[in-house]
Protein backbone atom coordinates (compact mmCIF):
# COMPACT_ATOMS: atom_id res chain seq x y z
CA UNK A 1 0.00 0.00 0.00
CA UNK A 2 1.34 3.76 -0.94
CA UNK A 3 1.93 5.60 2.52
CA UNK A 4 -0.98 7.25 4.21
CA UNK A 5 1.00 10.61 3.17
CA UNK A 6 -0.14 9.61 -0.74
CA UNK A 7 -2.81 7.86 -0.40
CA UNK A 8 -4.81 11.23 0.99
CA UNK A 9 -3.44 13.33 -1.28
CA UNK A 10 -4.51 11.10 -4.20
CA UNK A 11 -8.13 11.13 -2.79
CA UNK A 12 -8.40 14.28 -1.84
CA UNK A 13 -11.47 15.18 -3.27
CA UNK A 14 -13.39 11.84 -1.54
CA UNK A 15 -11.68 13.25 2.36
CA UNK A 16 -13.18 16.85 1.31
CA UNK A 17 -16.44 15.52 0.28
CA UNK A 18 -16.38 12.97 3.70
CA UNK A 19 -15.24 16.10 5.73
CA UNK A 20 -18.44 18.42 4.07
CA UNK A 21 -21.16 15.41 5.23
CA UNK A 22 -19.61 15.53 9.00
CA UNK A 23 -19.69 19.65 8.82
CA UNK A 24 -23.19 19.70 7.56
CA UNK A 25 -24.59 16.84 9.74
CA UNK A 26 -22.87 17.90 13.29
CA UNK A 27 -23.80 21.14 15.13
CA UNK A 28 -21.32 22.73 18.00
CA UNK A 29 -23.95 22.96 20.11
CA UNK A 30 -25.23 19.82 20.52
CA UNK A 31 -23.29 18.35 23.37
CA UNK A 32 -23.55 15.08 22.17
CA UNK A 33 -22.07 15.89 18.82
CA UNK A 34 -19.29 18.56 20.21
CA UNK A 35 -18.01 15.57 22.52
CA UNK A 36 -17.80 13.27 19.72
CA UNK A 37 -15.87 15.41 17.37
CA UNK A 38 -13.58 16.25 20.63
CA UNK A 39 -12.65 12.41 21.18
CA UNK A 40 -11.98 11.72 17.62
CA UNK A 41 -9.88 14.61 17.53
CA UNK A 42 -8.13 12.82 20.75
CA UNK A 43 -7.93 9.72 19.33
CA UNK A 44 -5.87 11.10 16.27
CA UNK A 45 -3.57 13.22 18.53
CA UNK A 46 -2.86 10.02 20.81
CA UNK A 47 -1.81 8.06 17.76
CA UNK A 48 -4.87 5.81 18.19
CA UNK A 49 -5.63 5.53 14.67
CA UNK A 50 -3.66 3.07 12.36
CA UNK A 51 -4.54 2.57 8.29
CA UNK A 52 -3.91 -0.98 7.72
CA UNK A 53 -4.87 -1.51 4.14
CA UNK A 54 -6.05 -0.01 1.23
CA UNK A 55 -8.34 -2.52 -1.84
CA UNK A 56 -7.26 -0.67 -5.11
CA UNK A 57 -9.75 -2.95 -7.04
CA UNK A 58 -12.71 -2.10 -4.49
CA UNK A 59 -11.66 1.72 -2.58
CA UNK A 60 -12.43 0.19 0.53
CA UNK A 61 -10.08 1.48 2.92
CA UNK A 62 -9.81 -0.35 6.44
CA UNK A 63 -8.19 0.82 9.29
CA UNK A 64 -8.22 0.20 13.33
CA UNK A 65 -9.34 3.17 16.45
CA UNK A 66 -7.65 2.31 19.67
CA UNK A 67 -9.98 2.98 22.04
CA UNK A 68 -11.00 1.66 25.25
CA UNK A 69 -11.36 -1.51 22.72
CA UNK A 70 -9.90 -1.57 19.47
CA UNK A 71 -12.29 -1.42 16.78
CA UNK A 72 -11.98 -1.76 13.07
CA UNK A 73 -13.53 0.64 10.74
CA UNK A 74 -13.82 0.37 6.82
CA UNK A 75 -14.13 3.36 4.36
CA UNK A 76 -15.61 3.05 1.01
CA UNK A 77 -14.21 5.72 -1.44
CA UNK A 78 -16.62 5.10 -4.29
CA UNK A 79 -20.01 4.95 -2.32
CA UNK A 80 -18.38 7.54 0.52
CA UNK A 81 -19.23 5.78 3.41
CA UNK A 82 -18.29 4.39 6.47
CA UNK A 83 -18.78 1.62 8.60
CA UNK A 84 -17.73 0.33 12.12
CA UNK A 85 -17.98 -2.28 14.55
CA UNK A 86 -18.41 -0.63 17.40
CA UNK A 87 -22.70 -0.35 18.12
CA UNK A 88 -22.96 3.45 18.07
CA UNK A 89 -25.43 4.45 15.61
CA UNK A 90 -24.12 5.87 11.70
CA UNK A 91 -21.65 8.67 13.11
CA UNK A 92 -19.07 7.30 15.65
CA UNK A 93 -16.10 8.99 16.83
CA UNK A 94 -13.89 5.93 15.59
CA UNK A 95 -15.54 6.96 12.06
CA UNK A 96 -14.56 10.68 12.48
CA UNK A 97 -11.44 9.99 14.08
CA UNK A 98 -10.19 7.53 10.80
CA UNK A 99 -11.55 10.31 8.49
CA UNK A 100 -9.99 13.04 10.20
CA UNK A 101 -6.67 11.48 10.64
CA UNK A 102 -6.58 11.42 6.49
CA UNK A 103 -7.86 14.96 6.58
CA UNK A 104 -5.00 16.05 8.95
CA UNK A 105 -2.30 14.50 5.68
CA UNK A 106 -3.96 17.60 3.71
CA UNK A 107 -4.93 20.73 5.48
CA UNK A 108 -5.11 21.71 8.93
CA UNK A 109 -7.51 19.57 11.46
CA UNK A 110 -7.05 22.40 14.17
CA UNK A 111 -8.29 25.38 12.03
CA UNK A 112 -11.25 22.59 10.47
CA UNK A 113 -12.28 22.18 14.26
CA UNK A 114 -12.04 25.58 14.96
CA UNK A 115 -14.23 26.78 12.00
CA UNK A 116 -16.31 23.98 12.95
CA UNK A 117 -17.04 25.25 16.57
CA UNK A 118 -17.74 28.90 15.50
CA UNK A 119 -19.94 28.91 12.29
CA UNK A 120 -23.92 30.15 12.57
CA UNK A 121 -26.24 27.31 13.74
CA UNK A 122 -29.28 26.81 12.63
CA UNK A 123 -30.52 25.66 16.26
CA UNK A 124 -29.21 29.04 17.45
CA UNK A 125 -30.80 30.97 15.03
CA UNK A 126 -34.14 28.78 16.04
CA UNK A 127 -33.51 29.57 19.83
CA UNK A 128 -33.31 33.69 18.77
CA UNK A 129 -36.80 33.84 17.36
CA UNK A 130 -39.89 34.31 19.92
CA UNK A 131 -40.83 30.81 21.74
CA UNK A 132 -43.57 29.30 19.49
CA UNK A 133 -44.79 25.82 19.09
CA UNK A 134 -43.30 25.45 16.09
CA UNK A 135 -39.72 26.43 17.33
CA UNK A 136 -40.43 23.87 19.68
CA UNK A 137 -41.17 21.20 16.84
CA UNK A 138 -38.56 22.19 14.58
CA UNK A 139 -35.99 22.05 17.25
CA UNK A 140 -36.98 18.57 18.46
CA UNK A 141 -37.44 17.21 15.03
CA UNK A 142 -34.01 18.71 14.34
CA UNK A 143 -32.39 16.16 16.57
CA UNK A 144 -34.30 13.23 14.69
CA UNK A 145 -33.18 14.60 11.21
CA UNK A 146 -30.49 11.30 10.31
CA UNK A 147 -32.17 8.63 8.58
CA UNK A 148 -32.80 5.64 11.60
CA UNK A 149 -30.45 2.97 10.56
CA UNK A 150 -32.35 0.05 9.25
CA UNK A 151 -30.38 -2.74 12.07
CA UNK A 152 -31.88 -1.22 15.10
CA UNK A 153 -34.93 -3.01 14.28
CA UNK A 154 -33.75 -5.90 14.39
CA UNK A 155 -31.80 -5.11 17.48
CA UNK A 156 -33.20 -3.52 20.59
CA UNK A 157 -30.30 -2.68 22.42
CA UNK A 158 -28.73 -0.49 18.98
CA UNK A 159 -32.52 1.04 19.06
CA UNK A 160 -32.37 1.86 22.70
CA UNK A 161 -29.38 3.23 22.58
CA UNK A 162 -30.14 5.10 19.23
CA UNK A 163 -33.62 6.93 20.82
CA UNK A 164 -31.70 7.34 23.90
CA UNK A 165 -29.28 9.55 22.87
CA UNK A 166 -31.59 11.26 20.09
CA UNK A 167 -33.91 12.31 22.87
CA UNK A 168 -31.48 13.47 24.80
CA UNK A 169 -30.34 15.59 22.23
CA UNK A 170 -33.64 17.41 21.66
CA UNK A 171 -34.27 17.54 25.47
CA UNK A 172 -30.70 19.55 25.72
CA UNK A 173 -32.94 22.45 24.57
CA UNK A 174 -35.09 22.41 27.21
CA UNK A 175 -36.18 25.81 28.77
CA UNK A 176 -34.82 27.63 31.79
CA UNK A 177 -38.00 28.81 33.46
CA UNK A 178 -39.29 26.18 35.56
CA UNK A 179 -43.19 26.51 34.38
CA UNK A 180 -41.72 25.83 30.55
CA UNK A 181 -39.83 22.18 31.50
CA UNK A 182 -42.31 20.18 31.78
CA UNK A 183 -44.33 21.16 28.57
CA UNK A 184 -41.14 21.04 26.82
CA UNK A 185 -39.80 17.88 27.88
CA UNK A 186 -43.44 16.88 26.86
CA UNK A 187 -43.15 17.91 23.32
CA UNK A 188 -39.62 15.99 22.88
CA UNK A 189 -41.38 13.23 23.96
CA UNK A 190 -43.88 12.89 22.14
CA UNK A 191 -42.78 14.03 18.67
CA UNK A 192 -39.68 11.56 19.23
CA UNK A 193 -42.42 8.22 20.10
CA UNK A 194 -44.01 9.70 16.35
CA UNK A 195 -40.45 10.29 14.55
CA UNK A 196 -39.00 6.97 15.72
CA UNK A 197 -42.31 4.93 15.45
CA UNK A 198 -42.30 2.94 12.05
CA UNK A 199 -38.73 1.81 13.56
CA UNK A 200 -40.58 0.79 17.11
CA UNK A 201 -43.52 -1.01 15.17
CA UNK A 202 -40.85 -3.50 12.88
CA UNK A 203 -39.21 -4.03 15.89
CA UNK A 204 -42.16 -5.62 17.55
CA UNK A 205 -41.85 -8.30 14.63
CA UNK A 206 -38.70 -8.79 15.16
CA UNK A 207 -36.38 -11.16 17.46
CA UNK A 208 -36.35 -8.41 20.22
CA UNK A 209 -40.08 -7.89 20.27
CA UNK A 210 -40.46 -8.36 24.18
CA UNK A 211 -38.23 -5.77 24.53
CA UNK A 212 -39.79 -3.43 22.35
CA UNK A 213 -43.04 -3.69 23.93
CA UNK A 214 -42.01 -3.50 27.29
CA UNK A 215 -40.12 0.31 25.92
CA UNK A 216 -43.01 1.29 24.78
CA UNK A 217 -44.88 0.72 28.03
CA UNK A 218 -42.16 2.47 29.55
CA UNK A 219 -42.21 5.54 27.61
CA UNK A 220 -46.38 5.63 28.15
CA UNK A 221 -45.23 5.76 31.72
CA UNK A 222 -43.37 8.37 31.23
CA UNK A 223 -45.31 10.11 29.45
CA UNK A 224 -48.47 9.38 31.95
CA UNK A 225 -46.29 11.49 34.70
CA UNK A 226 -45.17 14.14 32.32
CA UNK A 227 -48.83 14.58 31.80
CA UNK A 228 -49.64 14.56 35.26
CA UNK A 229 -47.71 17.45 36.42
CA UNK A 230 -49.35 19.34 33.40
CA UNK A 231 -52.47 18.70 34.94
CA UNK A 232 -51.88 20.17 38.11
CA UNK A 233 -49.70 23.01 36.75
CA UNK A 234 -50.61 26.29 36.39
CA UNK A 235 -51.21 27.47 32.89
CA UNK A 236 -50.36 31.08 31.71
CA UNK A 237 -52.28 32.85 28.58
CA UNK A 238 -49.04 32.33 26.11
CA UNK A 239 -48.62 28.30 26.81
CA UNK A 240 -52.11 28.14 25.08
CA UNK A 241 -50.86 28.10 22.06
CA UNK A 242 -48.70 25.16 22.87
CA UNK A 243 -51.43 22.92 24.09
CA UNK A 244 -53.44 23.51 21.11
CA UNK A 245 -50.52 22.28 19.32
CA UNK A 246 -50.00 19.32 21.15
CA UNK A 247 -53.48 18.77 20.84
CA UNK A 248 -53.35 19.11 17.52
CA UNK A 249 -50.04 16.75 16.52
CA UNK A 250 -51.97 13.71 18.89
CA UNK A 251 -54.82 13.98 16.72
CA UNK A 252 -53.28 13.55 13.35
CA UNK A 253 -51.53 11.22 15.09
CA UNK A 254 -54.04 9.27 15.66
CA UNK A 255 -55.90 9.75 12.02
CA UNK A 256 -52.81 7.59 10.38
CA UNK A 257 -53.97 4.40 8.72
CA UNK A 258 -51.73 1.31 9.35
CA UNK A 259 -51.99 -1.64 11.14
CA UNK A 260 -50.63 -0.06 14.19
CA UNK A 261 -53.91 1.76 15.49
CA UNK A 262 -54.01 -0.47 18.78
CA UNK A 263 -50.53 1.05 19.75
CA UNK A 264 -51.59 4.73 18.57
CA UNK A 265 -54.67 4.42 20.73
CA UNK A 266 -52.96 3.61 23.68
CA UNK A 267 -51.23 6.87 23.14
CA UNK A 268 -54.03 8.96 22.12
CA UNK A 269 -55.68 8.26 25.28
CA UNK A 270 -53.14 8.85 27.32
CA UNK A 271 -53.76 12.55 26.22
CA UNK A 272 -57.32 12.79 26.76
CA UNK A 273 -58.01 11.11 29.80
CA UNK A 274 -54.97 12.95 31.57
CA UNK A 275 -54.62 16.32 29.75
CA UNK A 276 -57.13 17.55 27.33
CA UNK A 277 -60.06 16.70 30.73
CA UNK A 278 -62.63 19.47 29.87
CA UNK A 279 -66.29 18.25 28.28
CA UNK A 280 -65.88 20.58 26.18
CA UNK A 281 -62.88 19.92 24.41
CA UNK A 282 -63.73 16.46 24.69
CA UNK A 283 -66.95 17.08 22.60
CA UNK A 284 -65.12 18.83 19.60
CA UNK A 285 -62.80 16.34 19.57
CA UNK A 286 -64.91 13.46 18.87
CA UNK A 287 -66.46 15.54 16.41
CA UNK A 288 -63.35 15.97 14.61
CA UNK A 289 -63.32 12.61 13.14
CA UNK A 290 -65.37 12.65 10.34
CA UNK A 291 -65.71 8.18 10.10
CA UNK A 292 -64.16 7.60 13.73
CA UNK A 293 -62.85 4.00 14.50
CA UNK A 294 -65.67 2.25 16.88
CA UNK A 295 -62.61 2.51 19.45
CA UNK A 296 -62.70 6.26 19.55
CA UNK A 297 -66.17 6.60 19.47
CA UNK A 298 -66.97 4.31 21.98
CA UNK A 299 -63.40 6.21 24.46
CA UNK A 300 -65.35 9.56 23.81
CA UNK A 301 -68.88 7.92 25.08
CA UNK A 302 -67.70 6.73 28.29
CA UNK A 303 -65.36 9.59 29.03
CA UNK A 304 -68.67 11.85 28.18
CA UNK A 305 -71.17 9.61 30.22
CA UNK A 306 -72.95 8.59 26.80
CA UNK A 307 -74.57 5.21 25.81
CA UNK A 308 -72.02 3.02 24.18
CA UNK A 309 -73.41 1.16 21.14
CA UNK A 310 -73.31 -2.73 21.45
CA UNK A 311 -71.06 -3.92 18.20
CA UNK A 312 -69.54 -6.87 16.80
CA UNK A 313 -65.78 -6.50 17.09
CA UNK A 314 -63.24 -8.16 15.51
CA UNK A 315 -61.12 -10.88 17.38
CA UNK A 316 -57.98 -8.67 17.17
CA UNK A 317 -59.31 -5.71 18.89
CA UNK A 318 -60.37 -7.31 22.09
CA UNK A 319 -57.11 -5.78 23.84
CA UNK A 320 -58.37 -2.49 23.10
CA UNK A 321 -62.27 -3.23 24.28
CA UNK A 322 -60.86 -4.86 27.52
CA UNK A 323 -58.60 -1.51 28.05
CA UNK A 324 -61.84 0.63 27.29
CA UNK A 325 -63.99 -1.78 29.57
CA UNK A 326 -61.18 -1.23 31.99
CA UNK A 327 -62.20 2.88 31.56
CA UNK A 328 -65.57 2.31 32.05
CA UNK A 329 -65.07 0.50 35.43
CA UNK A 330 -63.00 3.09 36.34
CA UNK A 331 -65.56 5.80 35.41
CA UNK A 332 -68.81 3.89 36.63
CA UNK A 333 -70.21 3.46 33.58
CA UNK A 334 -71.95 0.38 33.99
CA UNK A 335 -73.92 0.32 30.57
CA UNK A 336 -70.69 1.05 28.93
CA UNK A 337 -68.94 -1.63 30.38
CA UNK A 338 -71.52 -4.20 29.96
CA UNK A 339 -71.89 -3.16 25.97
CA UNK A 340 -68.03 -3.94 25.96
CA UNK A 341 -67.65 -6.87 27.65
CA UNK A 342 -70.82 -8.75 25.45
CA UNK A 343 -69.27 -7.71 22.62
CA UNK A 344 -65.50 -9.19 24.11
CA UNK A 345 -66.76 -12.44 25.22
CA UNK A 346 -66.90 -14.13 21.69
CA UNK A 347 -63.59 -13.79 21.67
CA UNK A 348 -61.74 -14.68 24.72
CA UNK A 349 -60.17 -17.67 23.95
CA UNK A 350 -59.13 -16.12 20.58
CA UNK A 351 -57.61 -13.27 22.52
CA UNK A 352 -55.93 -15.04 25.12
CA UNK A 353 -54.20 -18.25 23.16
CA UNK A 354 -53.85 -16.68 19.72
CA UNK A 355 -53.29 -12.77 20.29
CA UNK A 356 -51.10 -12.65 23.92
CA UNK A 357 -47.94 -14.61 25.14
CA UNK A 358 -48.41 -16.94 27.76
CA UNK A 359 -46.64 -14.58 30.64
CA UNK A 360 -50.12 -12.76 30.09
CA UNK A 361 -52.35 -14.64 30.34
CA UNK A 362 -53.16 -15.32 33.79
CA UNK A 363 -52.96 -11.34 34.46
CA UNK A 364 -55.61 -10.59 31.70
CA UNK A 365 -57.84 -14.17 33.08
CA UNK A 366 -57.96 -12.09 36.49
CA UNK A 367 -58.70 -8.72 34.95
CA UNK A 368 -61.63 -9.90 33.06
CA UNK A 369 -62.62 -12.11 36.10
CA UNK A 370 -63.24 -9.16 37.75
CA UNK A 371 -64.73 -7.27 35.22
CA UNK A 372 -67.36 -9.87 34.06
CA UNK A 373 -68.45 -10.03 37.87
CA UNK A 374 -69.34 -6.15 37.48
CA UNK A 375 -72.13 -7.03 35.19
CA UNK A 376 -75.15 -9.34 34.91
CA UNK A 377 -74.21 -13.28 33.56
CA UNK A 378 -76.50 -16.52 33.53
CA UNK A 379 -74.90 -19.48 34.58
CA UNK A 380 -74.53 -20.93 31.14
CA UNK A 381 -72.68 -17.24 30.16
CA UNK A 382 -70.64 -18.22 32.91
CA UNK A 383 -69.38 -21.68 31.93
CA UNK A 384 -68.80 -20.26 28.60
CA UNK A 385 -66.67 -18.21 29.73
CA UNK A 386 -64.33 -20.37 32.16
CA UNK A 387 -64.21 -22.92 29.09
CA UNK A 388 -62.49 -20.14 27.23
CA UNK A 389 -60.04 -19.28 30.04
CA UNK A 390 -58.57 -22.99 30.03
CA UNK A 391 -56.46 -23.28 32.60
CA UNK A 392 -55.76 -20.12 33.08
CA UNK A 393 -59.10 -19.45 34.60
CA UNK A 394 -58.80 -22.19 37.37
CA UNK A 395 -58.71 -19.96 40.51
CA UNK A 396 -61.71 -17.51 39.54
CA UNK A 397 -63.47 -20.84 38.35
CA UNK A 398 -63.23 -22.14 41.84
CA UNK A 399 -64.38 -18.44 43.46
CA UNK A 400 -67.19 -18.80 41.38
CA UNK A 401 -67.86 -22.55 41.92
CA UNK A 402 -67.54 -21.69 45.33
CA UNK A 403 -69.57 -19.02 45.32
CA UNK A 404 -72.21 -21.07 44.19
CA UNK A 405 -71.51 -23.44 47.16
CA UNK A 406 -70.41 -26.08 44.19
CA UNK A 407 -68.08 -27.99 46.06
CA UNK A 408 -68.14 -30.96 44.45
CA UNK A 409 -67.85 -29.80 41.33
CA UNK A 410 -64.70 -27.57 42.72
CA UNK A 411 -63.51 -30.86 43.93
CA UNK A 412 -63.48 -32.64 40.46
CA UNK A 413 -62.52 -29.61 38.52
CA UNK A 414 -58.97 -29.99 40.62
CA UNK A 415 -58.84 -33.21 40.10
CA UNK A 416 -59.45 -33.02 36.16
CA UNK A 417 -56.10 -30.35 36.13
CA UNK A 418 -54.23 -32.69 38.54
CA UNK A 419 -53.69 -28.92 40.76
CA UNK A 420 -50.64 -29.15 43.53
CA UNK A 421 -51.85 -28.49 46.67
CA UNK A 422 -50.51 -25.12 46.85
CA UNK A 423 -52.17 -23.92 44.18
CA UNK A 424 -55.86 -25.66 45.51
CA UNK A 425 -55.19 -23.77 48.19
CA UNK A 426 -55.11 -20.82 46.66
CA UNK A 427 -58.31 -21.36 44.91
CA UNK A 428 -59.60 -22.27 48.44
CA UNK A 429 -59.45 -25.50 49.34
CA UNK A 430 -60.03 -24.18 53.35
CA UNK A 431 -62.94 -22.95 52.50
CA UNK A 432 -64.22 -26.32 50.73
CA UNK A 433 -62.56 -28.39 53.52
CA UNK A 434 -64.95 -25.88 56.23
CA UNK A 435 -67.87 -26.41 53.87
CA UNK A 436 -67.55 -29.94 52.54
CA UNK A 437 -65.15 -31.54 54.00
CA UNK A 438 -66.15 -35.04 52.33
CA UNK A 439 -65.23 -34.04 48.64
CA UNK A 440 -61.46 -32.88 49.56
CA UNK A 441 -60.70 -35.86 50.83
CA UNK A 442 -60.04 -37.62 47.74
CA UNK A 443 -57.52 -34.87 46.85
CA UNK A 444 -55.82 -34.84 50.52
CA UNK A 445 -55.30 -38.97 49.30
CA UNK A 446 -53.72 -38.17 45.78
CA UNK A 447 -51.69 -35.54 47.28
CA UNK A 448 -50.27 -37.40 50.17
CA UNK A 449 -48.91 -40.81 47.89
CA UNK A 450 -47.49 -38.17 45.82
CA UNK A 451 -45.33 -37.69 48.62
CA UNK A 452 -45.26 -41.63 49.21
CA UNK A 453 -43.72 -42.77 46.06
CA UNK A 454 -40.84 -40.57 46.67
CA UNK A 455 -39.59 -42.82 49.23
CA UNK A 456 -37.36 -40.89 51.19
CA UNK A 457 -38.03 -39.55 55.23
CA UNK A 458 -38.13 -35.70 54.37
CA UNK A 459 -41.28 -36.77 51.55
CA UNK A 460 -42.68 -39.39 54.28
CA UNK A 461 -43.16 -35.75 56.45
CA UNK A 462 -44.58 -33.92 54.06
CA UNK A 463 -47.38 -36.90 53.43
CA UNK A 464 -47.77 -36.82 57.36
CA UNK A 465 -48.39 -33.07 57.37
CA UNK A 466 -51.01 -33.84 54.55
CA UNK A 467 -52.73 -37.15 56.03
CA UNK A 468 -52.87 -34.54 59.48
CA UNK A 469 -55.36 -32.13 57.27
CA UNK A 470 -57.13 -35.22 56.07
CA UNK A 471 -57.68 -36.51 59.73
CA UNK A 472 -59.47 -33.20 60.28
CA UNK A 473 -61.49 -33.35 57.20
CA UNK A 474 -63.14 -36.95 58.38
CA UNK A 475 -63.30 -35.09 61.99
CA UNK A 476 -65.36 -32.58 60.86
CA UNK A 477 -67.46 -34.65 58.67
CA UNK A 478 -68.01 -37.31 61.07
CA UNK A 479 -65.76 -40.11 59.35
CA UNK A 480 -63.16 -41.47 62.26
CA UNK A 481 -64.04 -44.54 61.74
CA UNK A 482 -62.80 -44.35 57.95
CA UNK A 483 -59.93 -42.70 59.11
CA UNK A 484 -59.19 -45.27 61.18
CA UNK A 485 -59.24 -47.50 58.71
CA UNK A 486 -57.45 -46.04 56.15
CA UNK A 487 -54.65 -45.07 58.34
CA UNK A 488 -54.66 -48.96 59.16
CA UNK A 489 -54.31 -50.13 55.60
CA UNK A 490 -51.84 -47.66 55.29
CA UNK A 491 -49.65 -49.43 57.53
CA UNK A 492 -50.06 -52.36 56.52
CA UNK A 493 -49.32 -51.87 52.76
CA UNK A 494 -46.14 -50.02 53.81
CA UNK A 495 -45.26 -52.41 56.52
CA UNK A 496 -41.38 -52.74 55.23
CA UNK A 497 -41.32 -48.33 54.84
CA UNK A 498 -39.95 -48.22 58.99
CA UNK A 499 -39.05 -44.54 58.20
CA UNK A 500 -42.38 -44.24 57.14
CA UNK A 501 -43.96 -45.94 60.00
CA UNK A 502 -41.98 -44.23 62.37
CA UNK A 503 -43.11 -40.52 61.14
CA UNK A 504 -46.94 -42.03 61.62
CA UNK A 505 -46.33 -42.76 64.70
CA UNK A 506 -44.48 -39.49 65.92
CA UNK A 507 -47.16 -37.80 63.60
CA UNK A 508 -50.15 -39.63 66.08
CA UNK A 509 -52.53 -39.91 63.20
CA UNK A 510 -54.18 -42.67 65.11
Amino acid sequence: MATVQSLAQRFDDTIHNYMAAIDKSLHPTRELDEEMVRKAVFLVRHDGVQIQSFNEEKLILEAIVKDAHTVKVFLNFDKLTAICACPQEETCRHKLAVIFALYQKIGSLSQWVADWRSRPNDQLAMLSNKRSPAQWTAIIRNAWREAIPDYTTRNYFYFEQMYEGRLKNALSFVPLEREWKVLYRTYAHFISLTEVWDSYISGTKEVHHSFFKTWFEDELHELHDLLEQLRTQHRTFESDAFFEHLRVMVHSFVTVKDRSFSQRFALYQLFWTNLFSSNKMRIEEAAAFSRPDDRISAFFAILLKDAVKESKISPDEASDWIGLATLAESEGHEQALTAILMAVKPHVKTFLFDGLYSQYRQQYVRTLSRLFSLVQLSEEDWEDLFKQFGHYGLPAYSVYLIEKQLYKQWAELHHLHNSPLYFAEECGLKEVQNAAPDYVLPLYHRYAFMHLEERNRSSYKQAVRIWKKMKAACKKSGQMAFWTAYMNEIQTQNKRLRALQEEIEKGNLL
